[in-house]
């Protein structure tokens, strides 16, 4: 039987696995590209999306102007290297080099190489999902949990330090702990970090502070909203938890488990 995997020869190129169909290819960060090679991590479970949804409604609380929350999105790191967080924070659709603040975050927090100029897009391709390049991602989040290993939690970070995204959000909902990271010589730098029972405070690249325990709480009602994250002036950072972005697939691992903490 045919397949458009295991019937590939050579290294893929972005091209090819772009080109991937969505019942082989889903768009929630199961397959990924590192160079050549697919990378299979675990399936979006209902908890684990539900958190994805929440970081997501707390940081659309609290971003400054110009600046967007969306993900799942392909994010291009390298020839070849496409990488999907659950989140990433970019400019707004309307973002300008003269107007939002969203560039001066971005400018202040690159470091600008040619090597990030020439991974710039140069508009919409014509593959399906949205494409973001490196070069236009203030912050990637990523959430993790119990069948989560080493790809997630270290290889992966790496890959985005190599890229130069200014800055990281590792959330593991089992924990549950989370921790903030800012590039600092091309290598990720611990800044902030909670545990369970405890909120995540940070002020760069904005002010947000998330509640882990409200966070990870299970539902309990279906109407309900829930409260993750407050942003500057108490402003609660409370939506309802919509997981119908987020598709739910078999958990097919490529790493082994790592403990509840990094």
């Amino acid at each position: 039987m045919d397949h458009p995997v295991f019937d590939h020869e050579g290294p893929w190129t972005e091209d090819a696995y772009l080109a991937l169909p969505h019942d082989v290819l889903p768009r929630d960060g199961r397959v990924e590209l590192v160079e050549g090679t697919l990378i299979i991590g675990p399936g979006t479970s209902a908890d684990r999306a539900r958190v994805v949804s929440r970081i997501r409604a707390a940081l659309e609380e609290v971003l400054p102007d110009g600046l967007r929350v969306i993900g799942p999105v392909p994010l291009r790191l390298g020839p070849d290297c496409m990488l999907v967080p659950d989140l990433v924070v970019t400019r707004a659709p309307d973002g300008s080099a003269d107007g939002p603040a969203s560039d001066g975050l971005l400018l202040e927090a690159t470091e600008p190489t040619s090597e990030r100029h020439a991974l710039r897009s140069t508009g919409s391709g014509a593959h399906g999902p949205e494409l973001l390049d490196a070069a236009d991602a203030l912050m990637v989040v990523e959430v993790v949990g119990r069948e989560h290993g080493v790809t997630d939690r270290s290889f992966k970070p790496q890959l985005y330090a190599r890229g130069r995204i200014p800055y990281s959000l590792l959330v593991d909902h089992h924990g549950p702990f989370a921790v903030a990271d800012m590039i600092i010589g091309g290598r990720y730098h611990e800044y902030a970090r909670a545990a369970a029972g405890e909120a995540l405070s940070v002020e760069e690249p904005f002010l947000i502070e998330i509640d882990l325990a409200a966070l990870v709480r299970a539902d309990t009602t279906t109407h309900g909203s829930d409260t993750a994250g407050t942003g500057p002036h108490g402003r609660d950072a409370t939506r309802g938890t919509s997981t119908t972005d987020i598709g739910a697939t078999g958990a097919v691992v490529d790493d082994t488990a790592a403990p509840a903490a990094p």
